[in-house]
């Protein structure tokens, strides 16, 4: 019996006539859950190899700076076209089939391009089309890998488990472009062969986990309609309270925390700073993130979620006047780490009440959905930093994305529905009733 089954059996005891439940496995013995992370670890890490092979290998066959800008684009624009129906395919099909053919179609279309590399014959629209198969495989792979993660874990070690997903995030995201900048400087078909030999390392490790990723049967294809699906998730968002602000509250924090990273390279820019410096700083900073997403796994259990909830922006806005006060870039990127450090934990909090709060008929929908709306400002947040800072300088840039995350948090503190958020299974609801008070 998988860990999830023992939990739902326990639960579903009568008093008095049962066994008092047992508690869950720990994670870390958690087999199937372990799979699922590490199936997850080589395969974020393996993206983040060819993420800076891409853009390298297109260089070395145009020498257009343009072309290799595209290749990015290429790579990112299924999440617009498929973003939100890949969230009905991962509630109408077999969640377990649907990530196992992603791994596979990644895994063949990235040693297409080995194949290539390796014969001579590999050209720019081959590059742009597994540009584009490798995004669409992942934005299908995302919701169904996010509905099975309940089923492998014990609603009570959600928590827990997305914050170790955190870690894994960050970590892939600081080591990924270092190994794959230094496979690529040995022989460019290098990063897209650690690529696909990292999905063939999540294809094997998916397969081996024992636990249903439903509850039901997956149901018949042929009921599937888009407009219908869609609609569903759609509505479940806007109809629920909590999900419905905490989306505006990500997408609204999304705007500022994309913007940093272009706000300290102009300010190092315009001060004469060394490139090399400014892109070890802006490393630092990840890493301040890996930090926190290490913390958010211990922090998980023992701070409040409803503080979590709302105490995010206020951190974040406490944190950046600090930015006004010093003229140091390397200050500027100890700001920018903390910033990152205090992400996972809010994170985490966030998934683990919209994995338990939707049903899981329409769990892939609803996060699709999420991820839609709070990821659709991210490109814009770049070009809004830069706009600023050209007309208006650093000091006033800084100003306005204080004075947004000021709006942010005190929307977040005087909205209800966020100041009083559901109970997360395994905490005290009287506790987490007014994080305030």
């Amino acid at each position: 019996m998988t860990p999830r089954e023992e939990h739902d059996v326990a639960e579903a005891g009568e008093a008095g006539t049962a066994d008092p439940p047992k508690p869950p496995v720990p994670l870390s013995k958690n087999r199937d859950f372990t799979l699922l992370w590490v199936s997850q670890l080589a395969s974020v890490l393996g993206s983040r190899m060819s993420y800076v092979g891409y853009p390298l290998l297109v260089l070395s066959l145009t020498g257009s700076p343009v072309l290799a800008g595209l290749v990015a684009t290429a790579r990112g624009v299924p999440q617009w076209l498929l973003g939100l129906p890949a969230g009905l395919f991962a509630d109408r099909w077999d969640r377990r089939k649907l990530m196992l053919t992603c791994d596979l179609v990644r895994c063949v279309a990235l040693t297409s391009i080995v194949a290539g590399l390796a014969t001579g014959w590999l050209t720019y629209p081959h590059v742009i089309a597994v540009a584009l198969i490798e995004g669409a495989a992942t934005v299908l792979f995302s919701p169904a890998e996010v509905g099975a993660l309940r089923h492998v874990v014990p609603a009570v070690q959600l928590r827990s488990a997305t914050a170790r997903n955190e870690s894994r995030e960050y970590g892939a995201m600081l080591a990924g472009p270092p190994i794959g900048g230094a496979l690529f400087s040995v022989a460019s078909l290098l990063p897209f062969l650690g690529d696909a030999l990292s999905y063939l390392v999540s294809f094997t490790t998916v397969s081996m986990i024992k636990t249903r990723f439903r509850s039901a049967p997956a149901p018949d294809t042929k009921t599937l309609s888009l407009f219908s699906g869609v609609r569903d998730g759609l509505r479940w968002v806007v109809r629920q309270p909590f999900l419905r602000g905490s989306i505006l509250m990500v997408a609204a924090t999304n705007l500022v925390g994309n913007a940093m990273p272009t706000l300290l390279v102009v300010i190092g820019h315009e001060s004469h700073t060394p490139a090399a410096v400014v892109g070890t700083v802006l490393t630092l900073a990840g890493a301040g993130g890996l930090i926190g997403s290490f913390a958010a796994a211990w922090a998980a259990d023992r701070i409040p979620a409803s503080w979590v909830v709302i105490g995010f922006p206020w951190v974040w806005a406490a944190l950046l006047p600090v930015m006004l006060v010093t003229g140091d870039i390397i200050v500027m990127g100890v700001v920018f780490g903390l910033m990152l450090a205090a992400a996972p934990l809010w994170n985490s909090v966030l998934s683990a009440y919209r994995i338990v709060l939707v049903p899981d008929a329409l769990q892939g929908r609803v996060d699709s959905a999420c991820r839609f709306f709070s990821q659709s400002v991210t490109p814009l947040s770049p070009v809004l930093a830069g706009l600023l800072l050209q007309y208006y300088g650093s000091t006033t840039t800084v100003l306005v994305l204080l004075g947004w995350l000021l709006l942010v948090a005190l929307a977040g503190t005087v909205v209800p529905a966020l100041r009083h958020p559901p109970a997360l299974p395994g905490e005290d609801k009287q506790q987490t009733a007014d994080p305030v008070t």
